[in-house]
């Protein structure tokens, strides 16, 4: 039985951001953030990271061909 106030918290796998570029370090970071905000694994980030392409991709053919 858990004591008065303690909190159990998942942990979250993080992408390593030391020794990358700008541009990469500031993607990871976002990734980051995400994966901490929706409690996300590695797994579900990548996912998440299909369906997001889908939808911008869909929404990029129906703006071309309208």
């Amino acid at each position: 039985m858990p004591k008065l106030g303690e909190i159990k918290l998942k942990q979250i796998q993080q992408l390593n951001t030391a020794e990358s570029s700008t541009l990469i370090r500031k993607h990871k970071e976002v990734l980051n953030w995400m994966m901490r905000i929706f409690q996300l694994d590695t797994y579900g980030l990548t996912w998440a990271q299909f369906f997001k392409g889908v939808a911008v991709g869909g929404v990029t053919v129906w703006l071309v061909m309208r």
